[in-house]
C-alpha cells in the first residue's frame, strides 16, 4: 500500500537498511492497521553531485538524505497522524544513521542528517493481485480478499502470504477486522 522511498547519499550498511525498513514497516502497519506485506520500503541512490538544488544552490558535496512516502490518505488519517509518523521516522534515522558509530563533528552529522520526510497521496493501486482499499476500508477489504490471500498462501505456496495470514492471527487490530 504505501511506498517509502529512502534516497540516501550517506552510505548505509545492510544492517542499517534492514533496521530502517523493519522499523518503518512496523510503524506504518500498526499505526494505520495495514498488513506488513503491503508496506514497501525502497532504498535508492542519490542524484549526481550538482543535480539537486536547495534555495537555488546545488547541494554540495552530496544530495540530501530524504524519505518520500506515497500513502493512502483520508479515512481518518489526519495530517497530525502523518506528522507523528514522520517524527518517529526521523528518530529511527537519527538512531541508526546520524548517531551510528558514535559519530561526532558537525560535518559528519550534517552529511548524515535527514533533510526531509514527505507524504504524498496515492489515487489507486493494485498490489499483489488485489485492488488496494481506500484509507479506513481495511476491514471490509481484508474480509473480501481473505479467500484470495489463503489461496496464494496454500495453493500458490507463497511465503509472503503465509506470513501475512500468521500476522493477521497474531495482531489483535487486524484479527478484529475480519471477525
Amino acid at each position: 500500500m504505501p511506498l517509502y522511498e529512502i534516497c540516501h547519499s550517506t552510505p548505509l550498511t545492510p544492517a542499517q537498511k534492514s533496521h530502517l525498513a523493519q522499523s518503518i514497516t512496523r510503524l506504518h502497519s500498526t499505526t494505520f492497521h495495514t498488513p506488513s506485506l503491503f508496506v514497501n520500503v525502497r532504498f535508492t541512490a542519490p542524484e549526481p553531485v550538482g543535480d539537486y538544488f536547495v534555495a537555488g544552490k546545488p547541494m554540495q558535496p552530496t544530495s540530501p538524505n530524504r524519505v518520500i512516502a506515497t500513502v493512502r490518505t483520508g479515512g481518518g488519517r489526519t495530517k497530525e497522524a502523518f506528522d507523528e509518523v514522520a517524527k518517529k521516522i526521523q528518530g529511527f534515522w537519527d538512531d541508526v544513521v546520524v548517531n551510528a558509530d558514535g559519530a561526532k563533528g558537525n560535518d559528519v552529522r550534517r552529511h548524515r542528517k535527514l533533510h526531509f520526510i514527505v507524504f504524498t497521496g496515492m489515487l489507486a493501486v493494485v498490489e499483489n493481485g488485489v485492488v488496494i482499499p481506500g484509507a479506513g476500508e481495511e476491514g471490509s477489504w481484508l474480509k473480501n480478499n481473505m479467500a484470495y490471500f489463503k489461496e496464494q498462501a496454500e495453493v500458490g505456496n507463497d511465503e509472503h502470504f503465509k506470513d501475512m495470514l500468521k500476522e493477521i492471527e497474531e495482531r489483535e487490530d487486524l484479527k478484529s477486522m475480519i471477525l
